[in-house]
């Protein structure tokens, strides 16, 4: 370990990736903070998710970027981050974007992710590692820092004392207390590919309700609003819709209160996951060995097809089998099997 990384006193950490990444990076930055007890520890991330990581206790301050700014605006917003003068700067995504932006930073010293020529801006290029889940590959980075002896306490994620008000609130104007079962479904999916069927979150829902007496809740933000009420006018029961109605910090805190919460592979799943849900997450053209919810308290469920994990937004053979062949009773015999 050389002196920049061992005696670092400012550190910009970037990662402009997605919700779940975020999530899957959460125990790297707390063993982060546990070598650097003293530091300033700052970190770049995707506006569309700066209010979940917002709440981060090993963090002093968080820097929201648009990546629909121009380069112009990417040049200020990395500028005035330069005057900040950090010793040490990580790379966490790697992209030809980040690995600009931390150029123009600037720190005396920078270590990430390279390939594809981005490693000719890094002072130390790591490989990435493929075979390991996303939370053990941000954990070996720490490692090829030089440093040992992590925790091993997951994934997590604090919660507002708002968000959690306004979510007790939200319960109560559905006249739910504490002895209702509560499931959260979460119905969208970041590619086509990841989505499991409305037809299946419609049968699903009615037979958690009639046959489990829990009482569903639908997640989802603003872009899902459409697709949830396609798959409400399915259903033969009642389910309660927060789709579209929670900022992420009231997802997560409304994700605290469910007693199971099942989705796709995306970001909201692993949401839960961090804040201590048990979780069904449905796996089609992902791998789960990567992206699984992180944890013991989780399940997958993926039917074996040979051709997943392919990880194509959309299906190459036109089937999109991998998920549509999953169905609501095989779900539902998972929940009842590890009652």
């Amino acid at each position: 370990m050389n002196d920049y990384i061992k005696n670092a006193k400012r550190i910009i950490l970037i990662d402009l990736l997605y919700l779940g990444d975020l999530i899957f990076a959460t125990p790297f930055i707390r063993n982060l903070r546990k070598k650097y007890p003293k530091a300033q520890i700052d970190m770049i991330v995707n506006s569309n998710f700066f209010d979940i990581m917002e709440e981060n206790p090993y963090l002093d301050n968080i820097y929201a970027y648009n990546k629909k700014w121009s380069i112009k605006e990417s040049w200020q917003f990395a500028r005035r981050l330069r005057k900040n003068k950090y010793e040490l700067g990580l790379n966490l995504h790697g992209n030809w974007r980040t690995a600009l932006l931390l150029k123009v930073v600037n720190p005396d010293y920078s270590v990430g992710y390279g390939a594809k020529g981005r490693g000719v801006w890094l002072d130390q290029e790591l490989s990435f590692v493929e075979d390991k889940h996303m939370v053990e590959t941000y954990l070996k980075f720490l490692e090829d820092l030089g440093f040992e002896d992590f925790d091993d306490q997951g994934i997590e994620l604090a919660i507002s004392q708002e968000a959690n008000e306004n979510m007790i609130s939200f319960l109560k104007d559905h006249d739910l207390d504490s002895q209702d079962k509560l499931i959260g479904l979460n119905t969208g999916g970041s590619w086509p590919t990841k989505q499991w069927t409305e037809e299946g979150f419609a049968e699903l829902g009615d037979k958690l309700q009639n046959q489990l007496k829990a009482k569903v809740i639908f997640f989802g933000g603003p872009g899902d609003v459409e697709r949830v009420n396609k798959i409400v006018s399915l259903m033969n029961t009642n389910p309660i819709i927060a789709t579209g109605k929670t900022t992420l910090k009231e997802l997560a805190a409304l994700a605290e209160k469910c007693d199971l919460f099942i989705s796709g592979d995306t970001g909201p799943v692993h949401v839960a996951a961090a804040v201590g849900t048990p979780t069904i997450a449905l796996f089609g053209p992902s791998d789960e060995n990567k992206y699984r919810p992180y944890g013991k308290k989780h399940q997958v469920i993926e039917n074996g097809i040979e051709c997943r994990p392919c990880g194509h937004h959309h299906c190459p053979l036109k089937h999109h089998n991998c998920l549509e062949k999953i169905s609501a009773d095989e779900i539902l015999d998972q929940i009842i099997d590890n009652r």
